[in-house]
């Protein structure tokens, strides 16, 4: 029963985490601001002049995307306790994603206080002191950045298609779902590796990026619909299953 608790607080958390990085991207959009990591030289300075139009709704929006992150954590634990038993490889799974979130989070949580301190104190600098702040800008930027592509490659190109395929493995999951989580991990993990180097990989990888949270939802909505113990003796019944979902019951 343990198992099957967790399963569907993992399942329960990722479609929570899915809708708040919803939320999050609707109010910073609404707030004048297309991005939350700012990017470099003179975009990073256009992306510093929005977020203090913004003002609180860009703080709201971006707290929210850090929070849906979170949730996110506890969704690649329950994930992995729901399909473990597709090979002991995929223990590689939680590892690999926990610490890729922990990287995103950074990269997410950053730009708040770039909003908060630098942003401010750049718009009020003369132009002598604004130089200095535009290097500052420039290293936190980057430093966001690349947290963001480490992070990106261990979730996108690790976790998601291990989870994936445990559910094209198991029978028990719509297939469809697996699926979705290979076309994430092709555009946005494998290759997305490229995206630096190649400006249209970059625009390409952002089908992987919509798949991803297709993907997240899709098998959250699938598991809270499995992790109840007669739907589970349902599937491994009458199914065949090659993931035997009744060892989640006692």
């Amino acid at each position: 029963m343990e198992r099957v608790k967790l399963a569907r607080a993992g399942a329960v958390c990722a479609v929570v985490g899915v809708a708040g990085f919803v939320l999050g991207i609707a109010l910073m959009a609404a707030s004048g601001v297309q991005v939350l990591i700012p990017p470099t030289g003179k975009d990073g300075l256009d992306w510093i002049a929005d977020v203090q139009d913004g003002g609180d709704l860009f703080i709201a929006g971006a707290t929210i995307v850090v929070f849906a992150g979170l949730f996110f954590l506890v969704a690649v634990l329950g994930f992995y306790d729901a399909l473990r038993d597709a090979s002991a490889l995929m223990i590689i799974a939680p590892v690999a994603g926990v610490a890729g979130m922990v990287l995103v989070t950074i990269s997410h949580a950053t730009p708040i206080a770039i909003a908060l301190e630098l942003a401010p104190a750049y718009e009020a600098a003369n132009d002598a002191t604004q130089g200095s702040l535009a290097v500052s800008v420039d290293l936190w930027a980057r430093f966001c950045l690349l947290m963001n592509y480490f992070g990106d490659i261990l979730i996108w190109g690790v976790t998601t298609p291990l989870f994936a395929w445990a559910v094209l493995k198991s029978q028990w999951l719509p297939r469809w779902v697996g699926w979705i989580g290979i076309v994430a991990a092709v555009f946005a993990g494998w290759l997305g590796l490229l995206s630096p180097l190649f400006s249209v990989i970059d625009g390409i990888s952002f089908i992987g990026f919509l798949a991803f949270f297709i993907f997240m939802a899709s098998l959250g909505v699938a598991l809270i619909r499995r992790t109840a113990p007669d739907a589970f003796r349902s599937a491994a019944g009458h199914r065949g299953n090659l993931v035997a979902p009744h060892r989640l019951c006692p």
